[in-house]
């Protein structure tokens, strides 16, 4: 599809880059580039069916190469589809596994599940989207991936700064911005561009960048990152928030064949900014995107978990551990939480969540009903089968026909339990209800295929 480019924007960029400006009007014209990561939370992960002889450079899990969103490596949690240029953001983050990241722009969680794939179910990550829609895919996406340590929330910014103060250890801005640099991934997007847009959209930027100091400790890493290759949502910003607060700076991040350094000239001609990288289609394997990484000055503060109770009764633990030693191999201690009527393997219980709107807390692992428990799909998605006392493995015509929502009997008449695990390729998929040689679908109906 062509890509229509405006006047105003050709006119911009000329401006911007002389001559180089139409090998970048022609890069846009072009397919965009398809890749993959794969999920280390998963084991075996690298047994998938898709080829890993395209590695990306700077990603130890990325792969170039296309995804089938209806395979079971992809309906599985194994991979997920991500644009290459955008994997690098997490890399820059660098998030370890006791860290207390904060994903501020969260959804629909491309960047998050990477964050969350590195911490290895440690930690905390918050995972927060102000749009409520895009929060509930964020949601399903973590959840598809099997993650553990995350809370989603759909808040403002400003809703954080009340609660939190300056707790979080890293910060990701991964900020709404007007999407130059994704032109030719999705042309529709064109449409919404103009100057006057690239201004609001700088503008609202710069109220999250001021949210985001707010809630960093010292000695705690902002990263900041957009997929439009506008000064104003860029360079122009990050020398706003050094200006407002001297006690930020920018770091120097590694730079690899195609990226560049960051445009002084197109700003206040400040060298630091230098240390920013910026991919343009037409010299980088990817989209377009501005990314740079600012240090908060100081020795960092010691925070303190204000706990919560966790509202288990004592009937609710007994219907668990009954659940839990028919069906499981052992269980891990962690820390529950009941919300309503579910249960949940929580990834925090700080009350500063108190007054929130949270989506995830964790892990969801199931739902109490009359005198008893049963298992939601999530929890199956973070599980190992090792950790299942019974799992059946599906031959291709059972996994179509219970994906597609129908029941599967079995000629065999095996003596399982109520509750199994389904697997297809060695991958777990879902639970399945077992009874009278029959495995009964309880595949959720949004998910079938």
């Amino acid at each position: 599809m062509k890509v229509n480019l405006s006047d105003d924007f050709k006119t911009k960029y000329r401006n911007l880059l002389g001559k180089r400006a139409e090998d970048l009007f022609e890069a846009i014209q072009q397919d965009s580039q398809e890749a993959f990561r794969l999920n280390p939370l998963k084991p075996d992960y690298q047994n998938v069916s898709y080829s890993l002889d395209k590695p990306i450079e700077y990603s130890n899990i990325g792969y170039f190469g296309d995804i089938d969103g209806n395979s079971i490596d992809h309906l599985s949690g194994y991979v997920y589809s991500q644009e290459p240029s955008a994997m690098y953001v997490t890399e820059i983050l660098d998030p370890k596994e006791n860290d207390k990241i904060l994903d501020l722009c969260a959804a629909p969680g491309s960047k998050t599940t990477y964050v969350a794939s590195k911490m290895a179910s440690q930690g905390l990550l918050v995972s927060n989207e102000i749009n409520d829609k895009r929060a509930k895919v964020l949601s399903s996406n973590i959840e598809r991936m099997g993650i553990s340590n995350t809370v989603v929330t759909n808040n403002s910014p400003k809703d954080f700064e009340k609660k939190f103060g300056d707790f979080f250890d890293k910060i990701l801005v991964d900020a709404p911005c007007s999407g130059e640099g994704m032109f030719r991934k999705d042309p529709e997007s064109v449409k919404y561009w103009s100057l006057d847009y690239v201004e609001q959209c700088a503008n609202r930027q710069r109220h999250i960048l001021d949210s985001a100091y707010k809630l960093l400790n010292a000695g705690g890493s902002l990263v900041y990152s957009t997929c439009t290759f506008s000064p104003e949502e860029n360079e122009e910003n990050i020398s706003w928030l050094l200006d407002k607060y001297p006690d930020m700076h920018l770091v120097d991040v590694k730079k690899y064949h195609g990226m560049e350094d960051g445009h002084p000239e197109w700003d206040n001609g400040n060298p630091e900014l230098k240390k920013a990288l910026r991919m343009f289609p037409d010299q980088f394997n990817g989209e377009g995107h501005f990314m740079c990484r600012l240090v908060k000055d100081g020795e960092p503060k010691t925070i303190k978990e204000r706990a919560i109770n966790d509202g288990l009764k004592k009937e609710d633990r007994q219907f668990f551990n009954k659940f839990a030693k028919a069906n499981l191999n052992g269980l891990s201690d962690v820390n529950w939480l009941r919300i309503s009527d579910f249960l949940y393997q929580a990834a925090s219980l700080d009350n500063r969540f108190k007054g929130l709107h949270i989506l995830r807390n964790g892990l969801k692992l199931g739902e109490f009903k009359k005198n008893r428990f049963e298992p939601d799909i999530a929890w199956i998605l973070a599980l190992k089968p090792s950790e299942l006392k019974t799992v059946y493995h599906f031959d291709e015509p059972q996994f179509k026909k219970y994906l597609h929502g129908e029941s599967v009997i079995l000629e065999d008449r095996p003596n399982f339990n109520k509750w199994i695990g389904l697997s297809y390729q060695n991958k777990l998929f879902s639970w399945g209800r077992f009874s009278n040689a029959q495995i009964k679908n309880v595949y959720p109906k949004g998910l079938r295929r």
